[in-house]
Protein backbone atom coordinates (compact mmCIF):
# COMPACT_ATOMS: atom_id res chain seq x y z
CA UNK A 1 0.00 0.00 0.00
CA UNK A 2 1.53 3.45 -0.93
CA UNK A 3 1.58 6.48 1.45
CA UNK A 4 0.31 4.70 4.37
CA UNK A 5 -2.98 3.85 3.57
CA UNK A 6 -4.55 1.29 5.32
CA UNK A 7 -6.16 -2.12 4.77
CA UNK A 8 -9.98 -2.12 5.46
CA UNK A 9 -9.42 -4.80 7.25
CA UNK A 10 -7.19 -2.50 9.61
CA UNK A 11 -9.66 -0.15 8.99
CA UNK A 12 -12.73 -2.30 10.44
CA UNK A 13 -10.41 -3.72 13.26
CA UNK A 14 -9.92 0.52 14.38
CA UNK A 15 -13.33 0.98 13.96
CA UNK A 16 -14.62 -2.18 16.09
CA UNK A 17 -11.96 -1.59 18.54
CA UNK A 18 -13.67 2.01 19.16
CA UNK A 19 -17.01 0.65 19.50
CA UNK A 20 -15.96 -1.62 22.09
CA UNK A 21 -13.97 1.31 24.15
CA UNK A 22 -17.41 3.52 23.92
CA UNK A 23 -19.61 0.43 24.89
CA UNK A 24 -17.68 0.52 27.97
CA UNK A 25 -17.96 4.09 28.34
CA UNK A 26 -21.45 3.69 28.43
CA UNK A 27 -23.25 5.44 30.81
CA UNK A 28 -25.97 3.86 32.92
CA UNK A 29 -29.12 4.92 33.77
CA UNK A 30 -29.63 5.62 38.01
CA UNK A 31 -33.56 7.16 37.50
CA UNK A 32 -34.69 3.79 37.87
CA UNK A 33 -33.31 3.12 41.60
CA UNK A 34 -33.95 6.34 42.50
CA UNK A 35 -37.64 5.76 41.69
CA UNK A 36 -37.74 3.11 43.93
CA UNK A 37 -36.15 4.76 46.63
CA UNK A 38 -38.71 7.44 46.23
CA UNK A 39 -41.93 4.87 46.01
CA UNK A 40 -41.97 4.48 49.68
CA UNK A 41 -42.52 7.95 49.83
CA UNK A 42 -45.43 7.87 47.60
CA UNK A 43 -47.55 5.20 49.51
CA UNK A 44 -50.33 7.17 50.09
CA UNK A 45 -50.95 7.88 46.16
CA UNK A 46 -50.13 4.56 45.28
CA UNK A 47 -52.68 3.27 47.57
CA UNK A 48 -55.40 6.08 46.06
CA UNK A 49 -54.08 4.54 42.60
CA UNK A 50 -54.96 0.99 43.87
CA UNK A 51 -58.47 1.83 45.71
CA UNK A 52 -59.55 3.41 42.33
CA UNK A 53 -58.33 0.25 40.21
CA UNK A 54 -60.48 -1.58 43.02
CA UNK A 55 -63.27 0.48 42.15
CA UNK A 56 -63.90 -0.01 38.62
CA UNK A 57 -62.85 -3.32 38.53
CA UNK A 58 -66.35 -4.26 37.98
CA UNK A 59 -67.23 -1.58 35.24
CA UNK A 60 -68.57 -2.97 32.37
CA UNK A 61 -68.66 0.48 30.38
CA UNK A 62 -65.19 1.22 30.10
CA UNK A 63 -65.75 4.84 30.65
CA UNK A 64 -63.91 4.45 34.13
CA UNK A 65 -60.24 4.78 34.28
CA UNK A 66 -57.57 5.68 36.88
CA UNK A 67 -55.64 8.24 35.19
CA UNK A 68 -55.75 11.11 37.81
CA UNK A 69 -54.80 8.68 40.46
CA UNK A 70 -51.53 6.67 37.96
CA UNK A 71 -50.32 10.42 37.31
CA UNK A 72 -50.65 11.57 40.64
CA UNK A 73 -48.60 8.46 41.74
CA UNK A 74 -45.73 8.64 39.06
CA UNK A 75 -46.09 12.88 39.85
CA UNK A 76 -45.17 11.96 43.63
CA UNK A 77 -42.35 9.74 42.05
CA UNK A 78 -40.80 12.05 39.87
CA UNK A 79 -40.60 15.19 42.62
CA UNK A 80 -38.81 12.88 44.95
CA UNK A 81 -36.49 11.90 41.99
CA UNK A 82 -35.42 14.43 40.03
CA UNK A 83 -33.74 16.72 42.56
CA UNK A 84 -31.21 14.07 42.78
CA UNK A 85 -31.13 13.04 39.48
CA UNK A 86 -29.93 16.21 37.73
CA UNK A 87 -27.73 16.06 41.21
CA UNK A 88 -25.94 13.15 39.88
CA UNK A 89 -26.27 14.52 36.33
CA UNK A 90 -22.78 16.17 34.82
Amino acid sequence: RAGGEKSSDAMADAVEDDVVDDVEDDVVDIRPELEETCKPKCVKAFVQYQQCVERIASDTTGDAHCTGQYFDYWACIDECTAPKLFQKLK
